[in-house]
């Protein structure tokens, strides 16, 4: 075959290939553990000594890594804003931990790589399994965010199958700890046959057969159009970008998975950190931060749901915006608003590569840098 400098193929790989999607530093040993290697990948625009673009630090779903950077790359690039997303451990070459020191582990990785990249405040997002690492951040970060515009936002957030009420969770909770020694090789298989992005985060646990229907494919060619008509990345790029994005995650190690289907599922104790039960966790953030010096400026919590998510249906959905809209702690607005929107036509994972959704959260985070 004759190579094509100029074929969708040679772009893509030039793309995924870009050297700020795949760094890494080192966190010194510690009485807890090793010294722990973490890659990252850096999206959208770059600091320049003219230029400090405001920062989102991203925190993907299961089976995902700083590869799920590349559907948010040109819109974060066109918006002016810079976007961090980190490989939990076990993932990507970021070093492996045991399931209980997941959490504390990501706790510390966080304001070290932040002050590794000289950034002093970001907003956060999460997406899925990310839940459970953003409350945490949350809660032992707090100093990370913006004092002048504290901002996070939820995208698909999980939930505890005891809450969500989803039948195939609860199963799944049932199913031995051994079998999930194995679990980071299933979406190998399913992904080998199609190249598309839309399993991404732990949908894997609930109909693999679901991720390649003919509703998914749908929206995820929408939003591809989408994409082109206004970032100028062409359909045929696209599909070739995706694939490649999915034979180079999965070339690099996903056995964080394990853990991470385990934490979910609730598979081991404790693992949950400070987010144990989130209506508590939510009551005890908005005790600290009326305890904190924050200039009249409340924390800004968005969430977004999926018109259809098999993840934690309307049920979870319920459930996490009842945790942040709780009676009995008094008016929350001096410290905390809580919006939240469901997109229609989304699903678990197309949610997460919704440019539209993108462009709302980066576009509501430029124009406060802006504003300033």
């Amino acid at each position: 075959m004759t190579y094509d400098p100029n074929s969708p193929l040679s772009f893509a790989l030039s793309y995924v290939s870009n050297s700020r999607f795949h760094r890494c530093f080192t966190i010194e040993a510690t009485a807890t553990h090793g010294h722990l290697k973490v890659s990252y990948g850096e999206y959208g625009r770059e600091r320049t000594e003219l230029e400090n673009p405001p920062t989102l630090l991203l925190m993907p779903g299961m089976f995902s890594s700083r590869y799920l950077g590349l559907c948010l790359h040109t819109v974060a690039e066109k918006l002016g804003v810079r976007v961090i997303v980190v490989d939990r451990p076990g993932m990507g070459n970021s070093t492996d931990v045991p399931l209980d020191q997941r959490v504390p582990v990501w706790v510390e990785t966080v304001p070290r790589l932040l002050a590794h990249l000289d950034i002093q405040h970001v907003a956060l997002a999460s997406h899925s399994a990310g839940t459970i690492y953003l409350l945490n951040t949350l809660y032992s970060c707090r100093e990370i965010l913006d004092p002048k515009k504290p901002m996070v936002t939820f995208q698909a957030p999980w939930v505890d199958p005891a809450h969500s009420g989803n039948t195939t969770m609860k199963v799944a909770k049932y199913i031995p700890a051994p079998v999930f020694q194995l679990w980071h090789h299933i979406p190998r298989l399913f992904l080998s046959q199609d190249g598309s992005a839309t399993a991404t985060s732990g949908e894997a646990i609930a109909k693999f057969s679901a991720m390649f229907s003919s509703g998914a494919a749908e929206e995820r060619d929408k939003n591809r159009r989408y994409i082109e008509d206004n970032y100028g990345l062409s359909m045929d790029q696209q599909n070739e970008i995706s694939a490649a994005m999915m034979q180079f995650m999965f070339k690099e190690n996903a056995a964080g998975s394990d853990s991470e289907a385990m934490q979910c599922l609730r598979k081991s104790p404790s693992t949950w950190g400070n987010c144990e039960d989130y209506n508590l966790f939510v009551r005890d953030l908005v005790e600290r931060e009326r305890e904190r010096d924050r200039a009249g400026v409340p924390l800004k919590v968005n969430a977004y749901f999926a018109e259809e998510d098999s993840m934690i249906g309307k049920q979870g959905q319920a459930y996490f915006e009842k945790c942040w809209q709780q009676e009995g702690l008094g008016g929350l607005g001096d410290v905390l608003t809580f919006e939240s929107t469901t997109i229609p036509g989304s699903d678990h994972d197309s949610l997460v590569q919704s440019a539209e959704v993108w462009e709302r959260i980066l576009g509501e985070m430029k124009e406060t840098a802006d504003s300033e």
